[in-house]
């Protein structure tokens, strides 16, 4: 009898952690994010920059695995912003020369040189964002969650301007450092963090985010460094279903 009761209420713990393991849940994420593309392990002396607020928008689909285990898929809008000065010392640079022909026509030469002063700008750059994330349930409120991501910048208005020295001609000048047309379409990299479940159909999170490669081409000689998106999120989440 007493076998009978104990394998009953076991049966019945069961079917409960089955049915809790399988339920699907979608969210509506909205926060903010602040950060920088930093270059990271090569920070030229000098350099200085201001994160500037950006923000987060997207939904979060949860996909339970155990009654502890869930993995979320993030697909979502981010726009990263900030500001930054930094100096350079003869880092390569291309100048576009204006040459008018004989015939009155104007023509524009490319010539592989040094640019040596002070370059000032802003990041402001749109990503569609996948992160996809594992969180383990430490408590009825508490999470801890990890994963990856992968973005594709939808655009950018990111701009510099240095002000120095070109070659060894000695007159200072205002260029246009060409910041925003050489920046990669791709990103990829790290998330790690915790979330907090204040009541039933609201949550917050909070995550860092680190990027693993270069927010530049490969082909642009004036950064010649790696530049890596590191951010953090802050966003409340809001249960649909």
């Amino acid at each position: 009898m007493i076998f009978l009761v104990f394998t009953g209420i076991r049966v019945h713990l069961e079917a409960q952690d089955t049915t809790s393991s399988s339920a699907l849940a979608l969210h509506v994420r909205i926060g903010g994010c602040v950060g920088a593309p930093i270059p990271v392990g090569n920070v030229p002396p000098g350099s200085t920059g201001s994160p500037v607020p950006g923000f987060i928008g997207g939904v979060t689909l949860d996909v339970p695995l155990t009654t502890v285990w869930t993995v979320s898929i993030e697909p979502q809008f981010v726009r990263y912003e900030a500001t930054f000065n930094t100096p350079l010392e003869d880092q390569p640079y291309i100048d576009k020369v204006a040459i008018t022909t004989p015939d009155g026509s104007t023509t524009v030469l490319e010539v592989s040189t040094t640019f040596t002063g002070d370059a000032t700008g802003a990041f402001i750059t749109d990503y569609l964002q996948l992160p996809v994330l594992a969180r383990f349930q430490t408590s009825s409120q508490w999470g801890l969650m990890a994963g990856g991501y992968v973005g594709w910048m939808i655009q950018t208005q990111s701009n510099a301007t240095g002000v120095g020295t070109v070659g060894i001609r000695p007159e200072v000048v205002t260029k246009n450092l060409e910041f925003g047309e050489r920046m990669q379409g791709f990103d990829m990299g790290l998330q790690v963090g915790g979330q907090y479940q204040i009541f039933e159909d609201l949550r917050v999170d909070l995550r860092g985010i680190y990027g693993l490669t270069s927010i530049f081409s490969q082909d642009f000689a004036t950064v010649d460094r790696t530049v890596q998106n590191i951010f953090v999120h802050l966003s409340v989440g809001f249960r649909l279903m």
